[in-house]
């Protein structure tokens, strides 16, 4: 008959089983804080790990069903690597924090997780923007920015200007060179003229001898390269920007009057740097006779959060003035600048101030009208503000073959008031609408309804006329046949009588 084990461990076994119930207890009953429950993990991990199985089992009816539910999970995980696996499922924040109700998020088990500092979750690493965008004007604009550097870009002939490498996905890299960046990383060095030699006949490094004439047949071999120079399987070279990818949407009334006031705007913080208005040349009409042409509501527009007055002062007049012809304000390392956003060109304002014009014109003994600030020509040559081909308007509209600063103006100041009321051909006038759309309305609607023009009013009094005239003409001849008739039988009764 076997012997009955030692009476020395059943203490440890009872003591085990004590605190593992308890630990169970716990967690079934557990409150709303986290670290409490954490902290009872903790306590309770060494003697529920160092929890075995006694050689002979108590009968079942001295066990409780807790003790029964606990011993059968030991069986078959051990104590560690079951409070390893609570641990995770309790204390794993949720991804928001939150649930799909917007409450605080909770444990597989029904345990809020209250008071637990949440890891913050990383954002994702935003990815580039694809290289190939052959639509996309804003990285359009970012190549061709590249080129705006004297320093890494001399002047080139209109083939080979700046605009024809970045419509072909090409950057200016360094000296000279452009490069496909992130495209086929091809790169090419744009050499057209020799290096400027020193008194020793040594060539100068990013120098270019500007006397020597570029030879035609190298300016196409370049030409051919804007395209050819790509890799094979460059989508570059399969096709580039469009046309009008250079285009300025001011025939879009609601956008460029937005931009024209946020130009406006940037000149607020230099206004005192701005040169005076004498010393400024540009096209009529003057500011002047724009200003008195715009509404006050032009410069508050309904939506806006800015309201501001008209300019009433001559900074301001200036201010508004260099916004009409495409240029912003800018303070780089307090050096006050216009500075154009398509053609990326800088012109300092201190260079127009009249002190220094005046000294200049004095030095040089030339007419300081000579050395007044050019609002257009100022502009790159290739700038849609300056260049009508660049600027691309619509060939069938008003605006065709203009500039970007006389669109601007002519969205300003409309059909000439002249015109207007000499030749009112529609209720709806150009002012209305944004150009470059077609002006169609549907059939029934108000807007389909002409109104009646000077030449509807004269055919209309014409035909009135022509109508009363032949009624007249209609009523003569019946009177007139009515007293031939009278007069033929009064004759013909006077006739009658002297024979009988």
């Amino acid at each position: 008959m076997a012997s009955s084990p030692p009476r020395a461990q059943e203490p440890a076994l009872a003591t085990t089983k004590r605190k593992f119930d308890t630990l169970l207890d716990r967690l079934q009953n557990a409150s709303a804080s986290t670290t409490s429950l954490a902290n009872t993990l903790r306590e309770s991990n060494g003697s529920a790990a160092s929890f075995t199985l006694p050689a002979t089992p108590e009968p079942a009816s001295k066990r409780n069903r807790l003790s029964d539910t606990g011993m059968d999970r030991s069986r078959q995980v051990s104590g560690s690597e079951r409070i390893q696996q609570l641990k995770s499922q309790l204390l794993t924040p949720r991804k928001e924090g939150l649930d799909k109700t917007g409450s605080p998020s909770t444990s597989p088990g029904g345990l809020r997780v209250v008071g637990q500092h949440q890891p913050s979750v990383k954002s994702p690493t935003p990815r580039k923007p694809a290289n190939y965008q052959p639509y996309s004007q804003e990285q359009f604009l970012a190549r061709l920015k590249t080129f705006a550097d004297v320093k890494k870009w001399t002047n080139k002939p209109d083939a080979l200007e700046e605009i024809e490498w970045a419509k072909r996905g090409w950057s200016c890299d360094s000296w000279n060179t452009v490069a496909c960046k992130g495209g086929c990383e091809k790169r090419l060095v744009v050499r057209l003229r020799p290096k400027r030699k020193d008194k020793d006949g040594k060539e100068l490094d990013m120098s270019e001898d500007l006397a020597v004439e570029v030879e035609p047949a190298l300016v196409d071999k370049y030409q051919e390269l804007i395209l050819d120079a790509h890799h094979d399987d460059c989508l570059w070279k399969k096709r580039g920007c469009q046309d009008d990818i250079y285009h300025i949407p001011i025939p879009n009334r609601a956008q460029s009057t937005a931009d024209l006031l946020v130009r406006y705007r940037s000149f607020g913080p230099i206004v005192n740097d701005l040169p005076i208005l004498k010393n400024l040349i540009y096209p009529d009409p003057r500011i002047e006779d724009i200003l008195k042409r715009l509404p006050a509501s032009f410069f508050s527009p309904p939506g806006s959060d800015i309201s501001e007055s008209p300019p009433s002062t001559p900074a301001e007049t200036v201010s508004f003035l260099f916004a009409v012809f495409g240029w912003k304000g800018v303070s780089e390392t307090k050096i006050s600048m216009a500075v154009c956003s398509h053609c990326h060109q800088r012109v300092g304002l201190w260079l127009a101030k009249d002190d220094r014009l005046k000294e200049m014109s004095k030095k040089l003994d030339v007419p300081i009208e000579t050395l007044r600030l050019n609002l257009v020509e100022s502009h790159r040559e290739h700038c849609p503000w300056k260049n009508p081909r660049t600027q691309h308007n619509p060939t069938d509209g008003p605006i065709a073959n203009m500039a970007g600063w006389q669109t601007q103006e002519f969205m300003l100041l409309g059909i000439k008031r002249e015109k207007k009321e000499r030749e009112p051909t529609h209720s709806r006038n150009i002012e209305s609408v944004d150009l470059g759309s077609e002006l169609t309305y549907p059939r029934g609607s108000s807007d389909s309804t002409r109104s009646p023009t000077k030449e509807d009013k004269d055919e209309d009094l014409q035909s009135k006329w022509k109508k009363l005239k032949a009624k007249l003409k209609r009523t003569a001849s019946k009177k007139s046949l009515r007293s031939v008739k009278s007069v033929k039988s009064t004759k013909s009764t006077r006739s009658v009588a002297e024979k009988e």
